[in-house]
């Protein structure tokens, strides 16, 4: 079978990843095309990460270019997160299918736009959740399915991270509500999506930030309370700034039957898992904790391309969760409790607010 074909564009840190993770995957897929407007960059990032392993690559500088290529299936974006939806839409309607870094947009009226786009077209829209695929919350996603939890209390995610100036200033629409998103968006995205992921629909969000310690103009502190549709909890911890350097980052899942936490850096410390109901296989999970990857996400796009099923981090699955985190940013904004689904949202509001 021919091997799915991929473009990149964006040649930032980010891209190192998905390079990495097709290489892992092999035969079944290929980087084709590789794009960046900063021609120096494009032509570095080409020589010391895909050279070597695709000799045939074609770079580009012009996206349009790059889109108008008849032999790519796929085009990942990588760019700064402003750009994602745009590019996003411009890609399915050059009838490729889509892989976007988080976050897919930073206003929800972008977000929806490029999810008809998708629908109307046809074509799959995914976004990099990638924490969906780890074999431990794929765990707990199947109890929370099969109801082993019981009625679902109260979830917790914590982040608790130190990233220091200089992560700014390497890529500085990081530190920008209108560019980047801030801490929410842009670091803590994955937890917030696996506690909604995980508990069901929210209906309402109030969310608190600051920031401290940093000369910054986002958030690097902040906590927000869901409330799901299910009548369970939710807590969201999160900070950029913890002294001296980072701490833990954990999952925490609570029902009337069950128990589960995990911890550290990519949540592969099984700290506790308690059923009523224990089965002979809660064994296993105890032993296989993976690192957040790609690469599962790619094997994943590579079988709904192939047979037209969506994959796990769908646009249609992951709206949700952004819809979540911008209306913590609209709560804190307003200083308000705010009820989901949100009408309207856009993060350059919250610029306009500072």
């Amino acid at each position: 079978m021919q091997p799915l074909r991929v473009a990149i564009i964006g040649c930032g840190f980010i891209a190192q990843k998905h390079v990495r993770s097709l290489l892992e995957i092999g035969e079944d897929v290929e980087l084709v095309a590789l794009c960046d407007i900063d021609k120096h960059r494009l032509e570095r990032f080409a020589e010391d990460v895909c050279r070597p392993h695709y000799p045939n690559l074609r770079l580009y500088t012009t996206i349009e270019e790059c889109m108008s290529r008849n032999d790519v299936d796929l085009i990942a974006i990588t760019t700064s997160s402003h750009t994602h939806a745009s590019l996003a839409i411009a890609a399915l309607q050059a009838g490729k299918h889509v892989l976007v870094e988080k976050p897919l947009a930073l206003s929800i009226q972008d977000a929806r736009t490029a999810a008809a786009e998708a629908k109307h077209r046809g074509l799959i829209l995914a976004v990099s959740l990638q924490t969906r695929y780890l074999s431990q919350t794929q765990a707990i996603k199947k109890a929370v399915d099969e109801g082993r939890f019981g009625s679902l209390i109260h979830g917790v995610v914590s982040m608790r991270w130190n990233r220091d100036m200089d992560y700014y200033y390497a890529s500085p629409w990081r530190d920008s509500w209108v560019t980047g998103g801030g801490l929410f968006m842009n670091q803590c995205i994955h937890y917030i999506d696996l506690l909604q992921w995980l508990m069901g629909p929210v209906v309402s969000v109030f969310g608190e930030a600051g920031t401290f310690m940093q000369p910054l103009h986002i958030e690097n502190m902040g906590v927000a309370v869901l409330k799901f549709a299910n009548g369970a909890t939710g807590i969201v911890e999160a900070s950029s700034c913890v002294y001296p350097k980072s701490l833990l980052t954990s999952l925490s899942i609570f029902g009337e039957r069950g128990s589960v936490s995990l911890e550290g850096v990519r949540l592969n410390e099984l700290k506790h898992w308690s059923f009523a109901n224990e089965q002979t296989e809660d064994e296993s999970v105890f032993v296989h904790t993976d690192e957040i990857s790609h690469t599962p996400l790619y094997e994943d796009l590579i079988q709904a391309i192939r047979t037209g099923t969506p994959p796990l981090v769908s646009v249609e699955t992951s709206l949700d969760s952004l819809e979540v985190i911008l209306a913590i940013y609209k709560s804190i904004m307003e200083g308000k409790s705010v009820q989901l689904p949100l009408d309207d949202f856009d993060m350059k509001n919250m610029a306009l607010k500072s």
